[in-house]
């Protein structure tokens, strides 16, 4: 299942590189009079081939520690893990009803933009979240 995945993307990285570097020679050999035109065909031709270099590297990387990154998806998901996602996401959950709370009681007295006052939220929760986790992890 990874590797059908990963073939995909790699299939789409070579193709949109391959689609490059054809639009850059078509513009090369169509475009012979305008000098600008004629430069930017040159640029796309290596940009594709960077793109191409590029793709070939990381499925060379990709193949060479497949074997770890399978092993460590394949992590079996314990109780443990799941005792922790549940804490942490109470705890989350808790800071974030405490979080809104505050923010209305301040926008009483305080003009706090929507979507500063969201950014905050979404923000303090992300950071409560990984927090709660890592404290959870070290104390059960």
């Amino acid at each position: 299942m990874l590797g059908e995945t990963c073939l995909k993307k790699y299939v789409q990285l070579y193709l949109v590189s391959i689609a490059i570097m054809i639009i850059g020679l078509i513009e090369i050999l169509l475009n012979k009079t305008n000098l600008s035109q004629e430069f930017r065909g040159i640029f796309e031709l290596v940009v594709g081939v960077i793109c191409f270099i590029l793709a070939i590297i990381s499925q060379v990387k990709f193949n060479a520690n497949r074997k770890q990154s399978e092993r460590e998806l394949s992590r079996e998901y314990d109780e443990r893990d799941g005792l922790i996602e549940g804490k942490a996401s109470q705890f989350t959950m808790t800071v974030l009803m405490i979080v809104t709370l505050m923010i209305m009681f301040l926008t009483k007295w305080i003009t706090i933009p929507t979507n500063n006052a969201l950014f905050f939220i979404v923000i303090f929760c992300g950071v409560t979240n990984l927090l709660a986790k890592k404290y959870y992890e070290r104390f059960l």
